[in-house]
């Protein structure tokens, strides 16, 4: 077995010490009670690499730089860590994998991997893999203000994270130094536009959300999420997804009950300090033939996918896959999203037998996904360029996210990109990882049957991921 370095032990401006205090079992879609709010840790590296990496800076873009020749493990090997996970007794009664080589897409062990169950949140790994093929990793969520003689309307397009002041436009980093995606552009922005284009006066100001006609909240999720603030409604615009100033994306909190209204009302406080006399209107629709008096853009669809994947927000995955279905001339609603999403895959060649989808989050326990598409996703994404950067996008094992306390100080730390899955009785797991002789592998875990409680089938999980991480078992 060979021994391993995590790359932030190497690197002074990369501490293990706050590696353990983010530990969220799975930050959007957990169930209630096993969430904490703990700070985030510190700026990783960017890469999965066979060594450490000495990187603490942003750095987009596919995952190369591992040797294509790196042996392939033994598919013996494989199926007998991945039948051991199923054995085990803290895995439910269907524990279904899948396991390919990432970059021949070989198969290394299939457990009724075709088979279909629920995903829980590995879901939002197919949104955010459809959404980038179909709309490109530069797509931003443009957010516009039309007026017809003295009435100005905000046109949602799509942005959940405008902030309720000026935008950032990019200049902010989070704590893991990634580009904040969260306040990438804002209300004010949206008032400089209109003072420069409209005279001071008398105005009125509606929101128009006719694009997304809705649910606003997917009649598939249950009713705790919104209570408990795992996720807020979609209605094309929201400041800050819905919650409060000062809360990170990072964290749970209260959702707005009408994300749009607030937005309108912050854009005509904005625009009563300009000068102007504003009559607030509340939803309406755009006039024909309106002049466009302002447009702001959010941040680039590669860093709302980090987002999304990274805290699993549930939010902002359900708006990326009707903003999907909306930009293939489609009503944006989760019907719609759903086909689209299954359409878009399907054409990048992965498998999409038995798929079943009624969110783009994952919260809906009617959704099933086979680990074989999950895998197929992964491994689909490589080859493909509006996809190649999908691993950078994924959280860091050990390091980052939802895998950040899960994996720290384990082999898999700094050699894993992976997307968490969690319900009531559903634990789900699916990545890419480094065996010890440099080959990566995708897989995907789900497993469903279990009583309530998390600790005992991802605590299996992971030892199966680390197994595969310290795999010297070539063929």
């Amino acid at each position: 077995m060979r021994g391993r370095v995590v790359a932030a032990v190497l690197v002074p401006s990369v501490l293990l010490v706050g590696v353990g205090s983010y530990a969220f079992a799975d930050a959007r879609d957990l169930v209630p009670g096993i969430i904490t709010s703990s700070p985030l840790p510190s700026p990783q590296p960017p890469l999965i690499t066979a060594s450490p990496l000495a990187v603490a800076s942003p750095s987009p873009g596919p995952v190369d730089g591992l040797s294509s020749s790196a042996p392939v493990p033994s598919p013996d090997a494989v199926a007998a860590l991945a039948a051991a996970l199923r054995a085990d007794k803290r895995t439910g009664t269907s524990t279904n994998v899948y396991v390919a080589d990432y970059t021949t897409g070989e198969v290394l062990a299939s457990l009724d991997g075709e088979d279909p169950q629920v995903p829980a949140s590995t879901t939002k790994l197919l949104t955010a893999v459809a959404a980038l093929e179909a709309l490109g990793p530069a797509f931003t969520f443009d957010t516009s203000v039309v007026r017809s003689g003295s009435a100005l309307t905000l046109v949602a397009g799509g942005d959940l994270m405008l902030a309720s002041g000026h935008g950032h436009g990019g200049s902010v980093y989070d704590a893991e130094g990634e580009v904040e995606a969260n306040g990438w552009a804002g209300i004010a922005d949206l008032g400089d536009q209109i003072e420069a284009a409209v005279p001071v006066g008398a105005v009125s100001i509606a929101v128009d959300t006719s694009d997304f006609p809705g649910p606003s909240y997917p009649a598939a999720w249950p009713s705790y999420p919104l209570t408990m603030g795992y996720a807020g409604r979609v209605e094309g615009i929201a400041i800050n997804i819905g919650k409060k100033d000062g809360v990170p994306a990072s964290e749970y909190g209260a959702r707005d009950k009408e994300p749009a209204l607030r937005a309108l009302k912050l854009l005509a406080a904005d625009l009563n300090s300009r000068g102007y006399s504003v009559t607030v209107d509340g939803k309406g629709t755009a006039a024909s033939g309106s002049e466009e008096v302002a447009r702001v853009h959010s941040a680039p669809l590669s860093a709302v996918v980090t987002e999304l994947l990274r805290y699993s927000d549930n939010t902002v995955a359900e708006q990326t896959a009707r903003v999907l279905a909306l930009q293939a001339g489609l009503a944006a609603t989760p019907a719609n999203a759903a086909a689209e999403t299954k359409k878009v895959l399907a054409g990048m060649g992965v498998s999409v037998e038995g798929l079943a989808l009624y969110d783009g989050a994952g919260f809906s326990a009617k959704n099933q996904v086979a680990p074989l598409t999950l895998v197929g996703a992964l491994v689909a994404s490589r080859a493909a360029a509006n996809t190649a950067g999908l691993l950078t996008y994924l959280p860091l094992g050990g390091l980052e996210g939802t895998v950040n306390a899960r994996f720290a100080a384990t082999p898999s730390a700094g050699f894993l990109r992976a997307k968490t899955g969690s319900l009531t009785g559903v634990t789900a797991l699916t990545g890419v990882v480094v065996t010890a002789d440099g080959r990566q592998l995708a897989f995907a875990t789900l497993l469903d049957g279990m009583p309530y409680g998390q600790k005992k089938p991802m605590a299996a999980i992971d030892e199966f991921v680390n197994a595969l991480a310290q795999c010297g078992c070539a063929g």
